[in-house]
């Protein structure tokens, strides 16, 4: 394991659209202006991936799925906390079948087959809200004599590999943010039937706990404060109305989207411009446990107390600061 230096951040994310102000405050020097050296580190697994290598040391920070950062910290991970918001706005998954497949809408989906990049990303978790939604859930939680899981789960690692699987036929269903997905439903290479949008913010940002401060020392910002006051200013310039077209130009060359479908995208995405990225809306981190817990990925039981639990065990209050 490399241990990263005190001001050098090796930063996880994934190769989408929403990972655009962390690419343009490295590339227009946000980061170097607040003395913080960001390497960024591609992880097309998604959250599950992000979640290991915080915890195996390969990752300093992880800009991550909302449910799977609190999943990780319920079930015991404490190798990292939560420091801030990343992207307000929910995200909308959409439910992808292969083409030639025989289910038109999510209600076959019933004890079928979903394929998920990793045990506990968003791609495993939000399955759970999706059989909640349809009442396909018995019993509460893995520990109930009734309950029985709505699905089986493949794990499949990328993204190229959940589309094969619902062509080949050895997975109904995988769950992939909507416009990650889109190009593939306009080719024809899998089909859409439906999408599902949980009620809280899509990406939180996670850190190392061997990067915390010990104390909120105003008179001495540590680097992850630095480091989310760089990345606020690069979410204000990528959406400020003067920016628009450079913003739209910048999305496009990267992810090789259509005008049309960043323009859509651009529309209905929030990011914490006005309260910075160092603020989290506590309110929405317990409409997330709770729905965690309603649908068995979080232990029952551990719903109370919710608010203490956030500040002690998933939020360090040092860096981030709740609204």
């Amino acid at each position: 394991m490399v241990v990263s230096t005190q001001n050098v951040l090796r930063v996880g994310f994934v190769p989408e659209h929403f990972s655009s102000p962390l690419h343009m405050a490295v590339e227009l020097g946000f980061f170097e202006k607040e003395g913080v050296v960001v390497e960024r580190v591609c992880c097309p697994s998604g959250t599950g991936e992000m979640t290991a290598k915080l915890i195996d040391g390969s990752l300093d920070v992880a800009i991550a799925l909302t449910e799977g950062l609190l999943a990780g910290i319920a079930k015991g991970h404490d190798a990292y906390k939560i420091i801030g918001t990343y992207v307000e706005s929910p995200l909308c998954w959409a439910i992808s079948v292969g083409q030639d497949s025989r289910h038109v809408d999510r209600k076959s989906l019933r004890n079928g087959t979903i394929g998920i990049s990793r045990i506990g990303s968003g791609s495993h978790i939000i399955p759970y809200v999706l059989a909640d939604q349809e009442g396909w859930l018995k019993g509460t939680s893995p520990e109930d004599y009734e309950y029985k899981t709505p699905f089986e789960f493949k794990v499949l690692n990328t993204f190229q590999n959940m589309r094969d699987s619902v062509n080949d036929g050895s997975s109904d269903a995988f769950l992939w943010e909507k416009f990650t997905t889109k190009p593939y439903h306009d080719s024809k290479e899998v089909r859409s039937v439906d999408v599902i949008t949980p009620p809280w913010p899509a990406f939180m940002i996670a850190a190392s706990t061997r990067h915390l401060p010990i104390t909120a020392d105003p008179n001495h910002q540590s680097v992850l404060a630095r480091f989310l006051k760089a990345l606020t200013k690069s979410t204000q310039s990528f959406v400020a109305p003067e920016n628009y077209e450079i913003s739209i130009a910048f999305v496009q060359e990267k992810m090789s989207y259509t005008r049309q479908d960043v323009q859509d995208w651009f529309k209905g995405v929030r990011y914490p411009v006005e309260g910075g990225c160092d603020k989290i809306s506590e309110e929405a981190l317990v409409r997330c446990e709770k729905t965690l817990v309603e649908v068995g990925v979080i232990q029952k039981g551990q719903e109370a107390g919710v608010k203490e639990r956030l500040r002690t065990k998933y939020v360090d209050t040092n860096v981030a600061q709740f609204v």
